[in-house]
């Protein structure tokens, strides 16, 4: 069956009363309302599911929502899942307020094909049909329906069903079967048991796919269940994608916790989330706007609940108008990024549909409004979101970090194949570095903390004339980047000849150290009384005071010599000079020539000097890897093996 269908959902909308229900029957030959309450009343209440079979025989699945005012609800819980309407107009009655409401909110729901059903033309003449079908396109001009075709038929004799039918099969073909870039996710629409299969749970997927032996996690419960069997349009199947009317078998589910608005979700990405920020445009046609934390009823997917509109620019919003906001709910709810949803807000005693927008980012973290950096980042969200290329790139811009496949697949809520898809296209581009240690970033993060890099080092130098440069690790703080991000950055700086490295020392290419000729003769003085002492130098106060200078001229020149890898600060007391780091490296290797390691007290003695030296020396050897303390002991490090390893040749 899955070769013959086609993921996209028909959905009615319409004032009550006007045909709906009995033009998908003529359509499918299936009667939606299945309650008692909907057959005794003569009105849809729930939403109805059936397949319709077009020209080609492709199935494509028809959702019948409710037109009574007292029912909106369920109505937007379907039009979630619309990809082409069939607005419903009696021919006897004309466009009604649910008419208006209903295409207010499949239009916020991002409908954009559909047609016009004229519906009851048995029961006026050709002159009163003619008339309403003017009216009903007055009131589609300037909307998705502008162009839409408009045919008249009867529910009732069939006239026009066949001009109907083609015309349908028209927009059909013209829609693009449903893609996305998510995993799988459904919102649950009902729920119910089955004697001898257990706990069944349809609905219409947002995203993704979900076969026979798949696990999934009901977000708002978090139980684990698997997927026992599916039918899609009430027919066995294999597999059952985004756009399509799904009843799911689930093994080791609790029938209490499927019900709306939980979700079924096939990755570990999704989590029921308190604050989203979104694009929300008010309906022109509203009397009035709302101010800035208005309480409204927020509907998405199949959920309903109240929340707070914070405007994140402005104080108000007009009529008309867009802004960027966050949603502050009442109770948590499993949004993701690209979910469409409705604001109804009480009018003229009622409660109406006021406007809506799209779903951009679930930070569920607390925003403070007015920061020209969140409304930057949510309008390239909003740019992106269809693209999931463009998308993967937002997603690893904003996290100003190396990231894993994984954790850009969570953060950007895509599915492990698309962001493979992805990441492949921006590494060809160039947008996505991928990071020595593994993980990708984003080339505008490594830019951004090569500028930052650049603004510290050109401060420092400006503050300290005299040194080379500044320790990397102590940069790295300075900047505040991850380890990662920061090699990239200094690697491009070495590669583009802007800095310098010496050691662990990083400076600028075009600050070369100025230093008067009275420093210089200074600094030429404690090298030379550092080289003289070898493994015994004297501590900076007593170089001061041999040399007749003043501790913090003395200080100022040590570091010099650091800077220049002349010298090695050991700690607060002990500098020596390079040469003699150097023959006190040697020793250790000679002792591990010997044996395999060797104590505190074997290390001073084959020196010759006393603890206040051999100590911190090997504190010293230990952070550059040539030693690995053990207890009282030295063993080999990562850097003494090297050195003691033989040559190839």
């Amino acid at each position: 069956m899955s070769a013959s269908r086609k993921n996209i959902m028909l959905g009615t909308a319409g004032h009550v009363d006007h045909g709906k229900t009995a033009l998908v029957k003529l359509l499918t030959g299936c009667d939606t309302d299945r309650l008692a309450a909907e057959k005794k009343r003569g009105l849809t209440i729930e939403l109805g599911f059936a397949p319709c079979r077009m020209t080609d025989e492709r199935i494509v699945g028809i959702v019948d929502v409710p037109g009574h005012v007292d029912f909106i609800r369920n109505m937007v819980a379907g039009a979630h899942g619309v990809d082409v309407v069939i607005l419903v107009v009696a021919a006897d009655d004309g466009v009604m307020p649910q008419t208006r409401e209903h295409l207010d909110i499949l239009t916020l729901m991002g409908a954009g094909a559909g047609l016009i059903a004229l519906t009851k033309i048995d029961l006026v003449d050709a002159e009163l049909r003619a008339l309403v079908a003017d009216e009903v396109r007055q009131f589609v001009a300037g909307t998705f329906l502008a162009n839409a075709p408009l045919c008249g038929i009867s529910n009732v004799t069939g006239e026009g069903f066949d001009e109907f039918f083609s015309a349908l099969n028209g927009i059909v073909d013209e829609c693009e079967p449903r893609t996305n870039y998510q995993p799988f996710r459904m919102w649950i629409e009902r729920a119910f048991s089955v004697r001898g299969y257990g706990a069944v749970a349809s609905g219409i997927p947002t995203s993704g796919a979900v076969a026979v032996g798949d696990r999934l996690t009901v977000v708002s419960g978090g139980q684990a269940v698997r997927v026992r069997g599916l039918e899609v349009y009430g027919q066995s199947a294999e597999m059952g994608r985004a756009g399509e009317c799904v009843a799911l078998n689930l093994a080791d589910a609790d029938p209490e916790i499927l019900q709306r608005p939980a979700v079924l979700a096939g990755e570990d990405i999704f989590s029921p989330v308190s604050m989203v920020e979104a694009e929300l445009a008010l309906l022109g046609h509203m009397p009035r706007g709302i101010k800035d934390y208005a309480e409204v009823h927020v509907h998405v997917g199949t959920a309903e609940t109240m929340a707070h509109v914070a405007l994140l620019a402005g104080e108000d919003l007009a009529p008309g108008g867009r802004a960027m906001v966050q949603l502050r709910l009442a109770e948590p709810l499993c949004i993701a990024a690209g979910d469409r949803f409705v604001i109804r807000y009480p009018m003229a005693g009622r409660l109406t549909t006021i406007g809506g927008g799209r779903i951009l980012d679930t930070s569920n973290v607390r925003l403070r409004r007015k920061r020209p950096w969140t409304l930057a980042a949510l309008t390239a969200r909003a740019a992106a979101i269809d693209d999931p290329v463009a998308w993967c790139e937002v997603n690893l811009r904003v996290g100003g970090a190396v990231l894993s496949a994984d954790e850009l697949a969570r953060r950007a809520q895509m599915s492990a194949d698309a962001v493979e898809s992805a990441l492949a296209a921006l590494k060809a581009g160039g947008a996505a570095v991928e990071a020595p240690g593994g993980g990708y970033v984003h080339r505008d993060v490594v830019g951004d903390c090569v500028g930052c890099i650049v603004a510290a080092l050109r401060e420092f130098h400006q503050a300290n004339p005299a040194r080379v440069g500044i320790d990397a690790n102590e940069l790295r703080e300075q900047v505040g980047a991850d380890a990662p991000v920061f090699d990239l950055a200094t690697e491009k700086l070495l590669a583009d000849g802007a800095a310098t490295r010496r050691g662990a020392v990083l400076g600028l290419a075009d600050l070369a150290p100025k230093i008067s000729d009275e420093d210089r003769q200074l600094c030429d003085k404690i090298e030379a009384a550092l080289l003289a002492a070898q493994l015994a130098a004297p501590s900076p106060a007593e170089l001061a005071d041999a040399l007749g200078a003043s501790l913090d001229r003395v200080e100022e020149m040590i570091r010099a010599l650091v800077d220049r890898q002349a010298a090695v600060r050991l700690d607060r007391k002990v500098v020596l000079h390079a040469e003699a780091i150097a023959s006190a490296r040697q020793v250790v290797l000679e002792l591990f020539g010997k044996a395999t390691g060797f104590s505190t007290m074997e290390f001073r003695d084959a020196l010759g000097v006393s603890r206040k030296y051999a100590v911190p020396l090997l504190d010293y050897f230990d952070s550059i890897k040539l030693t690995v303390r053990s207890g009282n002991r030295r063993t080999p490090g990562a850097e003494a093996k090297r050195l003691t390893q033989p040559s190839d040749g």
